[in-house]
């Protein structure tokens, strides 16, 4: 079957299911992030950054052993962020610090970055794309961010080798796969953080403490 057919097919099946296809809340998170100021396009890169770290979906809990060297420079890159979003001073600097330090570090020099199947490379990179749009403020690392999380999800999503049994006989596997909650709850959160920074940060660019908090947890 052509890729747009089954992309059509499985948008229709979605639809029925009450479920979000990726590509939709991609294109409408794209098109809120290109007009936000810089600050909130950061925090909604954070935000997705912060739940990668903490692996809070349904069901399944994240241990350090679960995420390598190179996954571990993300903690520190992020939580520059976060006190830059949240006014700490100097926060640039370190922010610039952390990015320089990321960019030297062995593990980036030796290891993919572009491994669709890497938990370890979605994590890294998202720290540093979220990191990135702190800097310089565009939308587009933003969007990136957004893309590396609906990427982890479906790498959890398909370790579940429960799922693919529960599949009603009228849905295709290609949908049925989109509908696995740790998608799904991913692509709701997405579109929730950039709705709420729509509501209360798109004409002043400021983050209050309470939202910053918000996005954190």
């Amino acid at each position: 079957m052509d890729h747009r057919i089954r992309g059509e097919v499985a948008r229709a099946e979605l639809e029925e299911l009450g479920a979000k296809h990726f590509l939709d809340v991609r294109a409408t998170v794209r098109r809120m992030l290109e007009s936000l100021p810089a600050a909130p396009r950061a925090a909604f890169a954070a935000a997705v950054t912060e739940r990668l770290l903490r692996g809070s979906h349904p069901g399944e809990v994240r241990e350090a052993r679960d995420v390598d060297s190179y996954a571990s420079l993300a903690r520190p890159l992020l939580d520059t962020v976060w006190q830059g979003l949240s006014k700490t001073p100097e926060a640039h600097e370190q922010v610039c610090q952390a990015v320089g330090q990321f960019y030297l570090s062995r593990y980036l020099c030796t290891h993919r970055h572009d491994d669709p199947a890497s938990m370890a490379d979605h994590i890294a990179m998202c720290a540093l794309y979220t990191a990135e749009c702190y800097l310089h403020g565009g939308w587009e690392f933003a969007s990136w961010a957004g893309w590396r999380g609906f990427d982890a999800a479906a790498i959890r999503a398909a370790a579940d080798n429960d799922w693919p049994h529960r599949r009603p006989a009228e849905v295709t596997m290609y949908a049925w796969e989109l509908t696995h909650p740790v998608i799904q709850t991913e692509l709701e959160r997405q579109l929730e953080d950039i709705e709420l920074l729509t509501e209360e940060a798109a004409e002043t660019g400021e983050l209050d403490s309470d939202l910053v908090n918000r996005l954190r947890t």
